[in-house]
């Protein structure tokens, strides 16, 4: 931001009343000596002072005292586009203290999911001689000479493509993910439909654990890696809630979803730490793949719907 010139209160008000009516937006400070003005943008200086030498040889002109009542029509509408673009903001509050039953059917059966597996799993009795979070992993991981790889689902047990996603391993890693999943996973099933945050979750789960399995350390830093073992949790999911949503918003934003731009940074920032297992071990590999199939699904999602015809 800028200062090209001072005037008198009345005049600079009027003249930055004409600038808005030209698409250069100004701040009007009072000084000693009269009303500075002050451009936004860098791109708009040379402009604005031409306007002003033109201004100053005819501060009187119609132009520019009838230049008050479009400025005005302007920020009617830029308050209107600020308001639209609030209501549409994704925002991380809390929703479960809000009444109206913000969360859609798939959501909330996913959060019942989790919570009760992670209740089974420490008060419950064996099944079959193992624990029930034993019959949800990827793999049988306690096998002699490591785990039983890919066996258990070309055996038949299909669920353990997309059971992961239930195991959490402590109260804080569920609570992190519900929460999350219901903010996100939330909006996305309300303006998007049930089937396709449903048809989401479910590649997201597959591809994110399948990549977890395959590539367990790829994406984590060479000093904090500690090779396969058994994973678990919403996060490769959360990750692709996240990517579509942000997609969305960037380039559809009349779909209703729109993050803050504080959200992206949030969530971009953990993934970066994550790769250093701070926090102790993390499937980043399940995070990373859950990112692009989300951004993925997004695109195509909305080359069906025509966004960029």
């Amino acid at each position: 931001m800028r200062q090209i010139g001072t005037l008198p209160e009345e005049q600079a008000l009027r003249f930055a009343d004409f600038l808005l009516t030209r698409g250069i937006t100004s701040r009007v400070e009072q000084t000693n000596n009269g009303c500075a003005i002050w451009i936004h943008r860098e791109d708009h200086l040379d402009r604005a002072r031409e306007e002003l030498r033109a201004f100053l040889e005819e501060p009187d002109a119609a132009r520019y005292v009838e230049a008050r009542r479009e400025a005005e029509a302007v920020r009617r509408r830029q308050r209107q586009a600020d308001r639209e673009h609030a209501r549409k903001t994704i925002p991380l509050r809390d929703r479960f203290s809000r009444p109206g039953g913000r969360l859609g059917p798939l959501t909330r059966a996913l959060l019942a999911a989790c919570l009760v597996v992670f209740l089974l799993n420490w008060i419950g009795p064996p099944i079959a001689g193992r624990s029930l979070y034993g019959w949800l992993f990827f793999t049988d991981w306690f096998v002699r000479g490591g785990n039983a790889g890919l066996g258990p689902i070309l055996g038949g047990q299909v669920w353990r493509l997309v059971s992961p996603i239930f195991v959490h391993f402590g109260p804080w890693h569920l609570i992190f993910n519900l929460y999350m999943v219901s903010q996100l996973g939330s909006a996305i099933e309300r303006h998007r439909g049930t089937a396709e945050f449903g048809l989401l979750v479910l590649i997201a789960a597959v591809v994110s654990n399948f990549a977890q399995f395959a590539l367990p350390d790829v994406f984590t830093a060479p000093t904090a890696r500690v090779g396969d073992g058994p994973f678990g949790g919403m996060s490769g999911v959360l990750y692709a809630l996240f990517g579509y949503a942000w997609m969305r918003g960037r380039y559809d934003p009349a779909s209703g979803l729109v993050l803050h731009p504080q959200t992206v940074l949030l969530l971009m920032i953990w993934l970066v730490v994550c790769f250093f297992n701070l926090l102790g071990p993390i499937a980043n590999t399940a995070h990373v793949a859950g990112l692009v199939v989300g951004i993925g699904f997004c695109f195509a999602s909305m080359g069906r719907d025509g966004v960029f015809r």
